[in-house]
């Protein structure tokens, strides 16, 4: 199934390392169904972001950081999704003391679920630190048109996309390309099947 997605599609994004801390094995066979430049984003582990909530995890991001890190061969490793959980309070101090820890070869993307991040001051701790504010749609939540770095990263996660919504889109990505940055931008999987054909029309749209 991978090798026939990476056919379609130049990226996908990985929610199993959420759930369990990945093997180099596993994302090197994953690496070998696709072609070189093809990109894998990977969801920081659980441990990370919702367990230890980004306090004393050092030693668990060193580790998922090094396993990520053999995807760099052939040119498969995309940026890493931070995600906290919707209770999750604006902390500047944590966010500066976690995002000092990034090696400057990983890109991230910071996914903030809870309203109190959405203000200058985390954005401009993000730009400190060349991390993404990742836009994510959902039914309870429209993203902000924030850059903070050299790369965006979006997840569309609606039920259901009208083809005005998914150009409204399309436009946003275009500009932002035409500056340019790179756009890693992601529909939300279900099991309808409805995701790869938004993310076709989107493709078709930029055609």
């Amino acid at each position: 199934m991978l090798g026939f997605y990476a056919k379609q599609f130049s990226t996908v994004e990985i929610n199993y390392s959420f759930y369990r801390m990945p093997s180099e094995s596993t994302l090197l066979n994953m690496a070998k169904s696709v072609p070189e430049g093809f990109r894998f984003a990977l969801k920081a582990n659980q441990k990370i972001t919702h367990i230890q909530r980004l306090r004393g995890c050092e030693s668990t991001l060193k580790r998922f950081l090094e396993v990520a890190s053999v995807l760099n061969d052939g040119d498969h490793l995309g940026p890493i999704l931070v995600q906290l959980p919707p209770n999750f309070k604006f902390d500047r101090p944590l966010l500066e003391d976690f995002l000092a820890l990034r090696p400057p070869a990983f890109l991230f993307a910071f996914e903030v679920r809870h309203a109190s991040w959405y203000a200058e001051e985390t954005y401009d701790v993000l730009r400190k630190h060349e991390t993404a504010l990742c836009l994510s749609e959902t039914d309870k939540q429209t993203p902000p048109d924030v850059l903070t770095t050299g790369f965006t990263y979006a997840r569309l996660r609606l039920e259901n996309y009208t083809p005005k919504q998914i150009t409204a889109w399309k436009k946003r990505f275009d500009t932002w390309l035409c500056q340019g940055l790179d756009v890693y931008a992601y529909f939300k999987h279900e099991d309808a099947g409805k995701a790869p054909a938004y993310a076709h029309q989107l493709l078709a749209k930029a055609n």
